[in-house]
């Protein structure tokens, strides 16, 4: 009995003794963890270049947030001295959040700059082809409306922005020139449906013109979703509704070679309704189509 019960001892000790040389093996990896990432808050917070920002900013709130991140920082390291390791992680995270507060008050000047920059030379990129294609459909014996002065006005203003470094001032500039070319285009396709509309006199000719306007609209399509820039959801609405409107338009195209023209009319019709779906999925309104019902 004596035996058995010194080895229960025994073995009872050496559990105890494995679990507190565990658990002193967590206390190690955890301090050493929490003594780094202090290593590099407090570098953070003195001589980096988001300190200096912050500093040198004038914005009273956020060196006033710094100075809290530091005193939450100092307290952290008293407390990892004392051993207190969950307090310590407490004040590092305060510290830290701090910081980030700071941060987001004083954003990176010259990564905003460069952001603005790449982003004019975006859309300055996107509103030329957008022109010349709007220049394209209108024709050069068209006279050009004020939206289409407008817009080249307006890029004219964010070239002299972009040519003196004012990258957001371009943006914005843009960002009014692409409503006026988006409204005038959208502009040009309606006045072009009526105008298909009072010329068809026969319903082959009608056929030839709304094939016609269907060509001009799935072309707009791709200039609408670069510009537009329409996601998730709306983007593979786009993508259904335009191979929809494709195949609609092979079988219109099928039936009018076969000799059935109401037939191919009815298919053209569901493709325009498809490629205008398209369309308002990315964000253009587009007018219905006004022909004649065969």
């Amino acid at each position: 009995m004596k035996s058995t019960g010194a080895l229960t001892v025994g073995m009872a000790l050496a559990f105890a003794a494995i679990t507190h040389a565990v658990a002193a093996d967590d206390d190690a990896a955890a301090r050493q963890q929490l003594e780094q990432r202090l290593k590099l808050t407090a570098s953070m917070m003195s001589d980096s270049g988001t300190a200096k920002r912050i500093t040198s900013s004038g914005n009273q709130r956020a060196a006033a947030l710094l100075d809290e991140g530091r005193v939450h920082h100092a307290l952290a390291v008293e407390l990892l001295a004392k051993g207190d390791l969950a307090g310590a992680r407490r004040a590092a995270d305060e510290a830290l959040k701090h910081l980030g507060q700071a941060r987001r008050l004083v954003p990176d000047a010259p990564a905003r700059q460069n952001a603005a920059k790449q982003r004019s030379e975006q859309m300055l990129a996107s509103l030329e082809r957008l022109i010349d294609a709007w220049r394209q459909r209108i024709g050069p014996t068209d006279v050009e409306d004020g939206d289409l002065f407008a817009a080249i006005g307006l890029i004219a203003t964010a070239r002299g922005f972009a040519g003196e470094g004012r990258f957001e001032e371009a943006v914005w500039t843009l960002g009014a020139a692409e409503g006026h070319v988006l409204t005038g285009m959208n502009r040009v396709m309606h006045a072009r449906t009526l105008d298909y509309t009072a010329r068809a006199s026969t319903p082959a000719e009608e056929f030839q013109l709304e094939m016609a306007r269907h060509r001009s609209l799935t072309e707009l399509v791709p200039l609408a979703v670069n510009d537009l820039k329409p996601r998730g959801d709306a983007l593979a609405l786009i993508d259904r509704y335009t191979e929809a409107s494709s195949q609609l338009r092979q079988q219109a195209q099928a039936q009018f070679q076969a000799g059935d023209l109401p037939q191919a009319l009815v298919h053209l019709r569901n493709a325009l309704m498809y490629v205008q779906r398209a369309l308002t999925s990315a964000g253009l309104v587009v007018p219905p189509s006004t022909g004649s019902t065969p």
